[in-house]
């Protein structure tokens, strides 16, 4: 520890009345102060007899080795000449181990920082008041003990030349370093638990503006630096919907907890996300609101995933309805076909029309047992009979049926890959399936148009739940049902698998080609998904899982391995905001730099802004403002003449552009809805392409 003594006089002695008058004087202890008479004698270097005390002399020297605080005096060779009872405790030593030696010799670790400060007040007569002292001392080596210290010089005797010694008073302060040490430690964890929380963390005024925020809210918003996220304007920068926020604080005001409250938010590059915030409002005088610190959660895939599963509890509530209505259905209607069979036996020959009249009714009962079997197929009562089936070359013989079935004006193209796999199907009903959707094709392109059907093996992995929700990991075979047609805008497309929902005009469609397209496709244990945009073109994909494979590890390293990444930097434009924000987190999973734009024009100019430090440019095909096409001539067309490679995502096939493009080696293609690994290995393909 670092300790401070003042000294005696340097010429002839002092009495220590006198000294300890000085004493409090410097020492700004008032000498009338009344204190507890001690009966500890007061030590003194010299052996001569202490005058008799009188009464201000007692009360000094009770108050000098009775106070909480050390007290010594030092002469000007740095000795201890006198000290109380609790400093002498603080180091170690006793007091009489203290008297006429030097500081170094009692307290030798702490001597080298305290002996230059003690001499500088000789120097200078400046006190050092309030300084904090540290070290070790004799009795508990290797221990680290805090002081605070206030040395001070001591007058000589009048007229004499400078400080006669130097005073000290010290207080014990380990115990209050060590709490504020250990609020430290505890600061910097609860710190260090805010900076690397999952979920955004933040503090925001009530005038609408982020007082302070974490790493995890700097990502969730888009931006590069906490600086730029400080710097937004939550009304207008964050918030979707003018007002809302607003109407948030007025609801929250009342409350003491905000629990749960769900808000649209968007990013920098203007993606849509629902954020669930929690936290607490923050109140000043008078119970006003001043603020509100609070955590912010990304929800918007659960949400997906959410609306996805009461889509598949409604779908499944319907089949179970229909399934009951169907079986009633066809009791009736095989009673009808008997007895209709029953009376033409027995109809003795008469007139035509009679025969008619019950041909018809025979046929319309026909027609009936049909449409329940199509019921049937939507609420998976039918019974299939499941065996091995190579699925390129099962698409390749129903080419035949579907040329009988299309119109000259309808183009089909195939693109089957011959290893694409086996499935365990039954063929008619997968007939059924491909025939629905041939038809809904050739309704969709009334002028004429292009039928692509494509088959590949693929594989979906959990990646892959925000656009194929409720998906098992697996390999699959994908057999992809495209057309040119008028599309379907976004209402259609979530009513597109519901029985009897048809777009087609009374009496032309029942609605039940699509539903039983679904129930087929869940009974084969698969899934389809469907990709359309208006004016462009549908895409519809049934997903069957492959046969006569072994079973592919599907837990968190099997999904790695099957899923390609880099650190390259990608330019990903894609007009629809849910597509973009799973293909940005997809490839900034795998190790890519992601830069994302909204339409062409946008990805034009991120392009040129960028242009040096970006390695692949994805885009989508129609976009508004400027379509992929204008985009990737735009691109070649820049005068740094760098051949940036190009991906081009699309819904439908674009059989013409594809083959304008077949020269350029610097570009590819893949087909909507993707999947993870389809896409990953389109990017490494192209990326690692010479």
């Amino acid at each position: 520890m670092i300790t401070t003594a003042l000294t005696t006089t340097g010429k002839g002695s002092t009495s220590i009345d006198h000294r300890l008058a000085r004493f409090a004087t410097h020492g700004g202890i008032p000498t009338g102060s009344p204190v507890l008479r001690s009966e500890v004698p007061v030590v003194h270097i010299r052996d001569r007899p202490m005058p008799t005390p009188q009464t201000g002399s007692d009360r000094l020297d009770a108050f000098f080795t009775t106070a909480p605080a050390g007290l010594a005096i030092l002469d000007r060779e740095l000795r201890y000449v006198q000290l109380n009872e609790t400093l002498a405790l603080m180091n170690g030593r006793s007091v009489a181990d203290h008297l006429g030696k030097p500081v170094r010799e009692v307290l030798p670790t702490i001597a080298p920082t305290l002996e230059p400060l003690l001499e500088r007040i000789l120097t200078t007569g400046e006190p050092a008041l309030n300084i904090e002292l540290s070290g070790e001392t004799p009795a508990q080596p290797g221990v680290t003990r805090y002081w605070r210290a206030s040395l001070f010089p001591l007058a000589g005797q009048a007229g004499g030349a400078g400080a006669a010694g130097i005073g000290a008073i010290v207080v014990e302060d380990t115990p209050r370093h060590h709490a504020e040490r250990a609020l430290r430690r505890s600061g910097a964890e609860y710190q260090a638990i805010v900076e690397q929380a999952a979920s955004g963390i933040y503090r925001s005024s009530l005038e609408g503006r982020f007082l302070k925020v974490n790493p995890a809210l700097v990502v969730m918003l888009g931006y590069e630096s906490e600086a730029q996220v400080l710097a937004l304007d939550l009304d207008r920068d964050v918030y979707v919907e003018p007002g809302a926020r607003a109407r948030a604080i007025k609801t929250a005001s009342a409350l003491e907890r905000i629990t749960g409250t769900e808000v649209q938010w968007k990013r920098k590059d203007g993606h849509r996300i629902i954020v669930r915030l929690s936290g607490r409002v923050v109140r000043g005088a008078g119970d006003v609101v001043k603020g509100f610190e609070m955590i912010a959660e990304d929800v918007t895939e659960q949400r997906t995933l959410e609306r996805a599963l009461q889509q598949a509890q409604k779908m499944e509530t319907v089949g179970r309805l229909t399934s009951g209505i169907a079986h009633d259905f066809n009791n009736l209607l095989t009673v009808i076909l008997a007895q209709a069979n029953l009376i033409a036996k027995a109809l003795p020959a008469g007139p035509p029309e009679v025969r008619r009249d019950l041909d018809e009714l025979t046929e319309a009962a026909r027609r009936g047992a049909e449409l329940v079997h199509r019921l049937l197929g939507f609420s998976r009562h039918a019974t299939l009979d499941l065996r091995p089936l190579s699925a390129p070359e099962w698409v390749k013989e129903e080419l035949h049926t579907l040329r009988r079935l299309l119109p000259a004006t309808i183009e089909i193209q195939c693109d089957a890959e011959p290893e694409a796999g086996v499935v365990e199907a039954d063929s008619g009903a997968l007939e059924q399936i491909l025939l629905n959707l041939a038809t809904n094709a050739r309704d969709a392109m009334p002028r004429g148009g292009t039928l692509h059907l494509d088959v590949r093996h693929t594989r979906l992995d959990a990646e892959d739940r925000p656009l194929h929700a409720w998906v098992q990991p697996g390999s699959y075979v994908c057999i992809a049902v495209s057309d040119t047609g008028s599309g379907m805008d976004a209402t259609t497309q979530a009513r597109v698998f519901e029985p009897f929902f048809t777009t087609k005009p009374a009496g032309v469609g029942t609605g039940l080609g699509m539903a039983m397209v679904y129930g087929l496709v869940k009974q084969h244990k698969g899934f389809v998904h469907l990709y359309s945009e208006v004016g462009q073109g549908t895409t519809i994909k049934v997903y069957l899982p492959l046969a006569l494979e072994q079973p592919v590890p599907t837990g968190a390293a099997g999904v790695e391995e099957m899923l390609p990444g880099g650190s390259e930097s990608i330019l990903l434009v894609e007009d629809d905001l849910h597509l973009r924000t799973v293909a940005q987190r997809l490839f900034e999973k795998v190790g890519y730099r992601v830069v994302a734009a909204a339409d062409g024009a946008e990805g034009l100019a991120l392009y040129r802004a960028r242009g040096p430090e970006i390695d692949l440019v994805i885009t989508d095909m129609v976009m508004p403002r400027a379509s992929g096409v204008q985009l990737y001539e735009a691109i070649r067309g820049e005068p740094s003449g760098r051949r940036v490679k190009v991906l081009f995502m699309s819904g439908y096939p674009a059989p013409e552009f594809r083959e304008s493009l077949a020269a350029d080696p610097d570009v590819a293609f893949v087909t909507k809805p993707w999947t993870a690994s389809d896409l990953l290995r389109q990017i490494r393909g192209l990326l690692e392409r010479r």
